[in-house]
């Protein structure tokens, strides 16, 4: 299991204006992170959060939503929030209980090692702060095994909701708490911004549309149809090589010919089948001059070729 480490440094009380106290929120804040800049060495990013009172004790919880970026390990994995080994706070306060929900996406294809990374579940944990205090809760996220893309966004969103999520006996602190209502509120950290050495990040489409994952069925085509192949490479880069694959389901990959980006990032190819069956078409960016690290698309695009 991943854990999810709070840690925390001093920082400055941040008041509410004007809220009365029976509705009064907690006043968190997303406002630092390290690093600030992620590429293929980053292994991990903490995001801060500063957190104050108003005149009353509050008890509230925050609910994590990472980025949606490559976990730490393969695709039935549905966490990279570190948790939850050690939960802790510096300076006055409490957590309760950390509740995670793993995300299990479905499977795009059995190919787990061309996957560049999957969605992860929230996590959830409870805080209750005295009357006027002020702390920092810091998350630690794994990067993941593969290099940041870059068009990738890696603020962290957090909900502050009125509620708590855990369950309590007598004699926690949590236990029968009264919660003061107030509104949700859904906001973002900073993020570190992608750069230097990135993954080569492939859009591929297809003219007629392949059915992106195995969650529908395959799009139906002759045998002997001509299918155009197209696609973009981020970061925009010229002359790059652009492998296309064909394989049948359950297959190994053929190529079935490289393209050359253009200024602009962009390849075309065609394909025309000549076997009957499920195939998947990929595209792959192989080791080469330039910065990217080599990268696949995360999903094949699928057909059931007919007679």
């Amino acid at each position: 299991m991943r854990r999810l480490v709070v840690a925390g440094s001093a920082v400055l009380a941040a008041a509410l204006l004007g809220a009365p106290a029976a509705t009064a929120a907690p006043t968190v804040n997303g406002t630092k992170t390290t690093p600030t800049k992620v590429d293929a060495r980053t292994k991990q990013i903490l995001y801060y959060l500063d957190l104050s009172s108003g005149p009353q004790e509050e008890a509230f919880s925050v609910r994590f939503l990472p980025p949606r970026f490559a976990t730490k390990g393969g695709r039935a994995e549905g966490e990279s929030i570190d948790g939850p080994r050690k939960i802790a706070l510096q300076g006055p306060g409490q957590l309760g209980q950390l509740i995670q929900d793993p995300r299990f996406d479905q499977p795009c294809s059995d190919r787990d090692a061309a996957f560049h990374g999957y969605a992860t579940g929230p996590a959830s944990v409870d805080v209750i702060l005295p009357p006027n205090a002020s702390t920092t809760l810091a998350v630690r996220y794994l990067t993941g095994r593969r290099a940041p893309w870059a068009d990738g966004d890696y603020r962290l969103r957090f909900v502050v909701e009125p509620k708590l999520v855990g369950t309590y006996e007598l004699g926690s602190p949590f236990f029968g708490r009264q919660i003061a209502p107030f509104a949700k509120r859904t906001r973002r950290t900073a993020g570190p911004k992608p750069e230097g050495r990135l993954g080569a990040h492939i859009l591929l489409s297809t003219s007629p549309s392949g059915t992106y994952g195995e969650a529908r069925a395959p799009r139906r085509i002759r045998r002997g149809q001509r299918v155009r192949i197209s696609g973009r490479l981020l970061p925009d880069a010229q002359g790059r090589r652009i492998d296309l694959q064909v394989r049948a389901a359950g297959g190994t990959l053929k190529t079935l010919t490289s393209a050359r980006t253009d200024s602009r990032g962009r390849f075309k190819a065609t394909w025309t089948p000549r076997k009957t069956g499920v195939q998947e078409v990929w595209a792959r960016y192989p080791t080469q001059r330039g910065g990217l690290t080599a990268d696949s698309t995360s999903c094949p695009l699928r057909f059931q070729v007919q007679r």
